[in-house]
């Protein structure tokens, strides 16, 4: 049985890989997600996985938070499971989703860390880790298992 991730204030390798394997399991049964990242708040001093999907907006956020529960209680070959408390699923229109849409460095943002970065005065970025971040009229194109194979590793 996979053991409880412990997440604090620090990003670690172990939090970025659970991540990774939740949102391919995730991506499995519940396509597409269009966004996907690690964000650290000074406020709740805390990292949070969010994950965005239209899905969202068509069913709400419950019942994709019902799904994602379902994926983590399942999980039993991954050795971490990330805590259900650190989840946050949401859609494309949601704030951070698109301040990092307009701190975008190419066409397809993706394994990438920032940290302190501010966006054109409309807000600020304390830290995050991105697995993915599409546009979601580019989402359409993508094969399902967009996540590449390679484990991620935090930078320093």
């Amino acid at each position: 049985m996979a053991k409880e991730l412990y997440v604090g204030k620090i990003l670690t390798d172990e939090m970025i890989v659970a991540g990774k394997q939740f949102l391919q399991q995730l991506e499995a049964v519940m396509p597409p997600i269009t966004a996907s990242f690690w964000l650290y708040t000074q406020e709740a001093e805390v990292w949070r996985l969010y994950f965005a999907t239209p899905i969202v907006s068509k069913e709400g956020s419950r019942k994709v938070y019902d799904k994602s529960i379902r994926i983590l209680n399942a999980d039993q070959e991954h050795e971490y499971v990330i805590p259900a408390v650190c989840l946050y699923a949401t859609d494309d229109n949601n704030h951070y989703v698109s301040l990092l849409h307009n701190v975008r460095l190419s066409e397809q943002l993706v394994d990438t860390r920032l940290s302190g970065v501010g966006i054109n005065g409309s807000g600020y970025i304390e830290d995050a880790y991105i697995y993915r971040l599409y546009e979601a009229k580019e989402f359409s194109h993508l094969p399902s298992a967009a996540f590449n194979e390679k484990p991620a590793v935090a930078v320093a």
